[in-house]
Order: C-alpha cells, then structure tokens, then sequence
C-alpha cells in the first residue's frame, strides 16, 4: 500500500511552509530589505529544509534571528558604538593611508563624503571600502600582513551573487585584523593606457562557476570618477571617489544606512556633477561577464577555506563586536550556496481515497503555517514597540 504522502511531497510541503514564514516576515519588516528575498530564502532553507526541527521551532528560531537583526540595526546609532567605531575606524585609515599613498587606489563609501566635508557621521560605519588597480595588489598585500591583518583573496572561488545584475556579498578580496572586526574591502580594477578604468567584480553564476563582471568606463567617465581627487587627512593626502559618484551608487540600493548617507549628501554635494556622472555613465559606460578560467592575466592562488553559515538574516555590512567578538571570521560569511540534492521518484498514490487524504492533510499542514505566521508577525511587533 501507497504512502499517504510521499517523501517527496513531504519535503515540497515543508519548502512552501518555511518560504511562507521568511516571505511573511519579510512583507511586514521593512529592516529585513537589506537583503532580497529569494537569498534569505535560501539561506533558510539550507538551514531548515533537511533538519530535525518542527515548523513551529523554525518558527521560533526565524523570530530570534529577526530579534538580532533589530537589535543590530539599533546598535548602529548607538552613541557609545559610534565613538568606539569611529576611533578604529579613523585610526586604521590614517594608519594605511600613509602606506598606501603611493599605490594606485581611491577611497571608496560614505566616508569619502564625511571627510571631504569634514563631518563625522552619526552611525557605525563597517569597514574601509578602496578601489585599487590590480597592478598593485601585491605590494598592498605585503603591507597589509606587515600590519598583522589577514589578506583574503577569493577571486577565483568567490562567495558572491549577482542580485539585480550586480555582484553582492562579502569582497573577493580582504584585509582583516584578527583581534578587531575591522577589514578593508578592495574593488579592484585596471587602468588601461588610453585613461580608460575597468572595475572587476567577481561572482558565482547560479551552476557555481567563478565570473568576471567588467565595468568599462570611458576615458571621459573613467576622468571624471577614477580622476585621483585628492583630501587632507590628518596630515596625510587621501584620494576619495568623489561623493557625486558615491550617491548614485547608493541610490541602487534600499539598504537603511544607504539612504542615511544619500540624506547627508543630497545637502553638500555638488549637483551639476551629479548629473554630468550621470549622463557619462549613460553613454560612457559597459558591462561584460565571461569565466574567470578566461582571464589570462589571473594568478592570485585559489582559497578552499570551508565557509559555515552562523547566523540568520545577518548584516554583512556591520558586525556588532558584542555579538561576534568571539566568532571566526570564517563563521560570518552569510552566503551559502544551495545544493539541489536530486529527489528519487516516490511510488504514485494508487486510490482516489489516499489521494483525498493526502490534499487533507496538505491543507491542514498550510493552514497550521499560516496560524505560525500569524503569532510570529504578532511577537516580531511585539518587539519592535
């Protein structure tokens, strides 16, 4: 006799079930946005598809990973957090600009604008975003070690995905301080004779096969964005990207600190560039993608380190240091590939009756997920009051 439900429709039930929770959620909670959908989809269903917990403590464990996300959101204003960010942030940035200001890189973010107008920010920032030509990488690395950081090239196995058509993630290349949650992102590029820049962001298709997605500036866009503008900074000359160029960039996105930064820069920057970036990107701008096995010029080693997923909904953009001070670095890599185990076919139910009692049973278990996703959107407004 026929299973009432197969094992595969089991698993295709507890699939719309766990979807159904993190869509619900994700409807109702705007700070949930930072990241799309269909990744956090993903990422709880490697968590939960294949374990041992009830729906209902699924459930329960999306509500305490969503409580974290809140409360890391909160922290980042917090005044306490953003002077103590702040005097490391800073601190490392005099630090390396003074190593690096020979190399050809610019600094890159929100800092660009809060120094070039010489105002602090009132939110932690994450890191240290810089741009650098990959001529250069070398000679950076080196320094980086000699500062005691940890120099991470994943180039070649990047964790990253394309989202909207745009490489997101954690960087293929980094620069991490092993006491500190402290590193240095690198977008890196080249410069070609002609003043054309070519940016290089690297990526994983959806078959897990490293890509390379070139930007191509024109000579005249490449003048303009990559033209080596220069600040002071404590004593030691900084080249920024110019804050223009930064609020277009950050008009792409719906990350909440993204439109913080857009609100400061809107008042200071200066418009008429803005708009002259614009129409450069427009015409002066193109994009290519092909296998990083194509790219003669690569010879950075290959990184095979295991990469775990720790945390739910977790922000890679910020790293709250009393949340994951005593986490790997390894640990807070929030992208984990899927794996699409093929499924054996089950044996077809035979008799009209088991199939009634099969679509019963379905419907039960929906309407059980519903129920949860109600109590759960109840707790979560719970404690957003």
């Amino acid at each position: 006799m026929a299973q009432l439900i197969s094992l595969e429709e089991k698993r295709e039930l507890r699939k719309s079930q766990i979807t159904l929770l993190v869509k619900s959620y994700y409807e109702k909670l705007d700070f949930l946005h930072y990241e799309p959908l269909d990744l956090l989809i993903d990422k709880s269903l490697d968590l939960f598809l294949d374990s041992d917990l009830t729906i209902d403590e699924i459930n329960e464990k999306l509500i305490e990973a969503i409580a974290s996300r809140k409360k890391a959101l909160m922290d980042r204003y917090d005044d306490d957090k953003v002077r103590d960010n702040h005097e490391t942030i800073y601190g490392k940035l005099e630090q390396l600009s003074r190593l690096i200001k020979d190399l050809d890189y610019q600094l890159a973010g929100a800092l660009c604008g809060y120094l070039k107008y010489d105002e602090e920010s009132n939110r932690v920032h994450d890191d240290i975003d810089i741009c650098l030509n990959e001529s250069d990488l070398k000679i950076f690395e080196d320094i980086c070690i000699n500062l005691g950081y940890h120099f991470e090239d994943n180039r070649l196995d990047s964790q990253r995905v394309l989202k909207n058509g745009i490489p997101s993630g954690e960087h293929e290349l980094m620069a991490i301080d092993p006491n500190t949650n402290f590193h240095v992102g690198v977008f890196p590029f080249e410069r070609g004779d002609n003043g054309q820049v070519t940016l290089k962001l690297y990526y994983e298709n959806d078959e897990g096969v490293p890509f390379v997605r070139e930007e191509i500036f024109s000579p005249e866009a490449s003048e303009e964005i990559f033209g080596r503008e220069t600040i002071d900074f404590r004593g030691t000359p900084i080249i920024i990207t110019p804050p223009e160029y930064v609020y277009i960039l950050k008009s792409y996105t719906n990350h909440e600190k993204d439109i913080h930064d857009m609100k400061f820069l809107e008042e200071r920057m200066d418009r008429d560039k803005m708009l002259r970036l614009r129409n450069l990107l427009r015409d002066g701008k193109t994009i290519q993608s092909f296998p990083v096995d194509d790219v003669p010029t690569l010879h950075n080693p290959f990184n095979d380190d295991t990469k775990d997923l720790s945390f739910m909904f977790e922000d890679n953009q910020f790293k709250n240091e009393e949340n994951f001070s005593s986490m790997e670095k390894e640990g807070t890599k929030v992208l984990v590939k899927k794996n699409k185990a093929a499924v054996e076919s089950q044996e077809d139910i035979s008799s009209n009756e088991e199939g009634f009692i099969s679509n019963a049973i379905i419907t039960t278990l929906a309407i059980i997920t519903f129920v949860l996703c109600a109590i759960g959107i109840a707790v979560i407004y719970l404690i957003q009051m």
